[in-house]
Formats: C-alpha cells, sequence, structure tokens
C-alpha cells in the first residue's frame, strides 16, 4: 500500500490554516498574532505542495472513480484554490471587495465552507491505513522541512511586498487595511450580521447595570458624562481597521457603582438588539463605555448613545447601541466563540 504523504501534508496544513485563521479571526491583540502567522505560513506551504503535486492532481482526473468523489476532489480544488488566491491577493495587492463583501470575507467564508467537504474526503481518501502510517518518521520530516520552506516563503513575500511598495506591506498583524483613522464619525459603518436598530431617543434611554450586584441601577443618558479619552484601534473582520480617540465613562467605574459580589467572574454587555457579549472582570476594567468619538457624540450608525471600546478586541466585540450590563457568577467561555445573532 502506498502512502500518500502529499496528501497527509495537504490534510495536516489546511486544518493548520482552518484552525488558525479561526484563532485569529476572533483575536484582536497583537500578543495573538501567532495565530495569524500561523495563518500565513502554513498557507505558503500548501502552495509548496500543490506545485509539487498539481501533475498527479490532473493524472487521478482521468482515473475511473465513481462520481461521488471525483465531484468531491474536483469542488475541494477548486475551493481551495479560490480561498488561497483571495489569501494572497488581499495580502498583497490590497483590499478588495465585490459581491457586498470584502475579499477577505469571501476568503473567510469559502474556506468554512471547505471544512464538511475536507473531512469527508479525508476520511474517504485515508480509511484503512494504519496508525503506522500517520506516524511515520519520514512524515515528520517531511513537515518539519515544509514548515521551513513555508517560512523562507512568507518572509520573502513579505520583503517583496515591501521592496516592491505592495499595498500588503502596511496591513495590520491581523491582515486589515487602515480606514479614516482620527476622522470621529466618518470610520465606516459595519454591524455583525446586518444588526440595524431604530435610531435610539437620548430622553428614553436607560442603561441597566444589573446581575451579581449588590446596588443595581438604572442610568440615563446624561448619568454618562465622557469623563476619559482613551486613544483605541476598532479593527473590522471585514478587513479594515481605524484608530480613534474614544470618550466615555471607564466601565470599572460603573461596576464599581453597583459593587459585584465576591464570586463575579464576568461582565454581559448586551445591546438594544439583544447581541451580547461577555468579558472577564479583568478585562471589562480596562473598557470604556463611549458615548463620544474624535470629539462627536456618537452617531447611530456607530453604537449612538453608548459603545463599548474593548481595545485589545476585534470589532464584533465593540457591541453598539448598549441597553444592558450584567455581572454573571460564571466565566466568560460560556458563550459562543463567534456572535451567532
Amino acid at each position: 500500500m502506498k502512502y500518500p504523504w502529499a496528501n497527509t501534508l495537504l490534510l495536516v496544513l489546511i486544518a493548520v490554516e482552518l484552525v488558525s485563521g479561526f484563532f485569529g479571526l476572533v483575536s484582536g491583540s497583537p500578543d495573538e498574532a501567532i495565530f495569524i502567522l500561523a495563518h500565513r505560513i502554513s498557507g505558503w506551504g500548501i502552495i509548496a505542495v500543490l506545485v509539487w503535486k498539481l501533475a498527479n492532481v490532473v493524472r487521478s482526473l482521468r482515473w475511473p472513480r465513481s462520481a461521488t468523489p471525483r465531484t468531491a476532489s474536483i469542488v475541494l480544488a477548486i475551493a481551495l484554490t479560490a480561498t488561497l488566491a483571495l489569501g494572497f491577493v488581499w495580502s498583497f495587492v490590497g483590499p478588495i471587495s465585490f459581491w457586498l463583501f470584502s475579499g477577505v470575507s469571501w476568503h473567510i467564508y469559502i474556506g468554512g465552507a471547505l471544512v464538511p467537504i475536507l473531512v469527508w474526503h479525508a476520511l474517504y481518501h485515508t480509511r484503512g491505513f494504519p496508525l503506522r502510517f500517520w506516524a511515520d518518521r519520514r512524515t515528520f520530516l517531511r513537515f518539519a522541512g515544509l514548515t521551513i520552506v513555508g517560512i523562507a516563503l512568507w518572509r520573502a513575500g513579505e520583503v517583496a511586498a515591501s521592496i516592491g511598495g505592495l499595498s500588503g506591506a502596511s496591513r495590520r498583524f491581523t491582515g486589515s487595511y487602515e480606514a479614516t483613522s482620527y476622522s470621529g464619525n466618518a470610520f465606516p459603518l459595519t454591524s455583525w450580521l446586518n444588526d440595524n436598530p431604530r435610531p435610539i431617543n437620548e430622553k428614553e434611554w436607560q442603561l441597566n447595570i444589573g446581575g451579581a450586584v449588590a446596588n443595581p441601577v438604572s442610568l440615563k443618558y446624561a448619568d454618562l458624562s465622557p469623563n476619559k479619552e482613551l486613544t483605541a484601534t476598532i479593527d473590522c473582520t471585514g478587513g479594515w481597521h481605524s484608530t480613534q480617540i474614544w470618550s466615555g465613562t471607564p466601565l470599572s467605574d460603573l461596576l464599581e457603582t453597583v459593587n459585584p459580589i465576591g464570586d463575579a467572574a464576568s461582565v454581559t454587555v448586551r445591546s438594544v438588539t439583544g447581541y451580547y457579549r461577555k468579558f472577564s472582570m479583568r478585562e471589562a476594567n480596562s473598557y470604556i463605555i463611549a458615548t463620544h468619538v474624535g470629539g462627536e457624540t456618537l452617531s447611530h450608525g456607530h453604537g449612538f448613545p453608548a459603545r463599548l471600546v474593548a481595545h485589545d478586541k476585534r470589532g464584533f466585540e465593540w457591541v453598539k447601541w448598549i441597553t444592558e450590563i450584567e455581572v454573571n457568577r460564571t466565566g466568560k467561555w460560556l458563550q459562543p466563540p463567534l456572535p451567532l445573532q
């Protein structure tokens, strides 16, 4: 039985791409840049394997096989090529958009669609192989060598982009491109899953703070004085980032007012739409509830009357149109890693 080592390495590298891509998507701190780095290196590794394997792929299409595996192989090849091409174009050429979404969004969507096809493909083509084929020393050495090749190609690509003056050389560690920083409300408007409530009347709006606290309160808009400024970068998963000067009330001040109980473990920040995100007590105490950006009152599209500024998180964590803050006894991990509503 001939061991398909190239298929195995492709399977491992694509798995690394999916896992690192996911964690890179939800990571907003430079301390977590390792995920995006692994994503880029494994992408170059896939290219290296595909260059070697291309002739075999073409020949395999001529082999007599049933329609299902043949179709799955073709669809997988097309989807993999498309998501790789989108990733490399985004990384070097610059931000692109088509059919309502950015190029990096399509890269993510197509990559996610690969998962069920990849799982089936891997199980179908590796059935019957004993464990010793996977634990082979030569496979490990090939993977180590391929990792070195991936690192070398990644560095060469970054240097080439810088020397060539390509737009990709200026992208943030997340892969996002700068968009209208220090512009007040002029930076891009986006919402997770097209969240779009009606404009909120500040005279009717109130912020309820409760849960595992000794003194729950309800605050009016006038109770939120912008007594702290914070320069922070909002980094959208759609591929842009914007640095702004935010003004608002420290979340730590609001939590101190309600006096969380001793075993409080996390804080839920909830929007008027029901959208919410949870944060640890340590994280929450470093955030602010913003009412202004760049010296301007927040526009409706940017979360008026109040939005969260979570400086070390991706944009989907910066909850807009806040109406409730709840202190929990449970940890922040009891929530979907990506919002579902």
